[in-house]
């Protein structure tokens, strides 16, 4: 009788427990946020990521009532940062921030989970672009090009890590080029850091995301000679060729292209997630926000809901393949079901036709900023 009376107890006061925890759960759902948020940004100061997220934060913060605070955590092209959200609490005060490139990271074990995992908010893109210093002589590729043939030595060149958008232009560039065994990539933090390296003489050329080192350009010390992009791009006086002008086959790789914005963990509850898309559309809608993504040739293109889900997933596809293909990486997209751009469909298998959806809320969002 003891024992049971001890039972009935116990499992009272379990409920009491459980209903408590609950109820502080439900408080602290409805009091979102109550303390600053970080957003850890996978790339070094200064570049692309850098500049888009930082873009974000005043207009978000604002929306909020909180601080948003960036911390840059380089490393494995952003997949340590990737993996230390991931592996955080989904509570809505820890953020990705940077290029939304997810979806290949189980393919090049930067990171263990995917663009499943997350709800992206993608706020802008850009074209990858090989730049050359000003005072290096070259106005062309071709001049690039021959130069590469002549050198009696192997010429190294910058990317941004092994298996970026940078690193996978820079080896497709150098095949069509007919040059691939006389260069040598050498990965960098980011693409601010490629292009101190640049011009400090250590590479001859960097292949780096087309903002990255754009105010570079504007201010003439760094020329673009090839950008990946279906035609010319204009800005600020300076022109970036189009690769369709010199490589027309390289154009199927504008898929590498990245998105950056932030990103927060899938399972975060639904009415945090909406907080975080209602701040996101005040930050895209405002000035200060377009304002910075144009200083650095920025493409402004906030994503989303199922369109974000989309364009997360596609790049994988882009680029997942392209790093099988080049030996980037010894692991095939397809043991991750992920298919060929050119047999691309969405959702591509049981796993991505049955995320968890966004909020009904984000997508109408989403649909006002169209």
């Amino acid at each position: 009788m003891k024992t049971r009376k001890f039972l009935v107890i116990a499992l009272v006061l379990l409920l009491c427990l459980a209903g408590s925890l609950f109820a502080q759960a439900q408080r602290d759902i409805a009091s979102f946020p109550s303390r600053p948020i970080d957003i850890m940004l996978g790339w070094s100061a200064g570049g692309t990521s850098d500049t888009t997220v930082r873009a974000l934060v005043p207009g978000m913060s604002e929306y909020l009532g909180v601080d948003i605070r960036v911390v840059n955590m380089e490393g494995a092209n952003g997949g340590i940062a990737y993996q230390n959200v991931y592996s955080s609490a989904a509570d809505g005060y820890r953020w990705f921030g940077g290029a939304e490139v997810q979806a290949t990271y189980p393919i090049t074990k930067q990171a263990t989970v995917g663009w499943e995992r997350f709800y992206a908010f993608p706020a802008g893109m850009g074209g990858t672009t090989i730049y050359v210093r000003s005072d290096s002589g070259y106005k062309t590729i071709e001049d690039l090009v021959n130069f590469i043939k002549r050198s009696p030595r192997v010429v190294n060149y910058g990317t941004t890590s092994r298996g970026g958008n940078g690193h996978i232009f820079g080896e497709a560039f150098t095949e069509v080029a007919g040059v691939a065994d006389k260069v040598r990539d050498i990965p960098y933090d980011g693409g601010r850091e490629a292009g101190n390296y640049l011009i400090a003489g250590e590479v001859e050329f960097i292949s780096v995301s087309l903002g990255d080192v754009s105010d570079w350009a504007e201010e003439g010390t760094l020329k673009p000679l090839l950008n990946l992009y279906s035609e010319d791009f204009h800005w600020r006086g300076v022109t970036f060729p189009s690769v369709n002008n010199h490589y027309p086959e390289l154009e199927i790789y504008s898929a590498i292209n990245p998105y950056w914005g932030v990103a927060i963990h899938r399972d975060t509850p639904e009415e945090i997630v909406v907080k975080i898309a209602e701040a996101f559309t005040h930050a895209v809608k405002g000035k200060y926000f377009n304002d910075m993504l144009e200083s650095r040739a920025i493409i402004p293109a906030p994503l989303m809901g199922k369109a974000a889900d989309h364009a997360v997933a596609l790049v994988g596809s882009g680029r997942g393949w392209a790093q099988y293909d080049y030996g980037i990486v010894d692991t095939k997209p397809s043991d991750f079901n992920i298919p060929r751009l050119e047999d691309w469909k969405f959702p591509y298998d049981d796993l991505t036709a049955n995320i968890r959806p966004w909020p009904a809320r984000a997508e109408e969002l989403y649909s006002s900023l169209k």
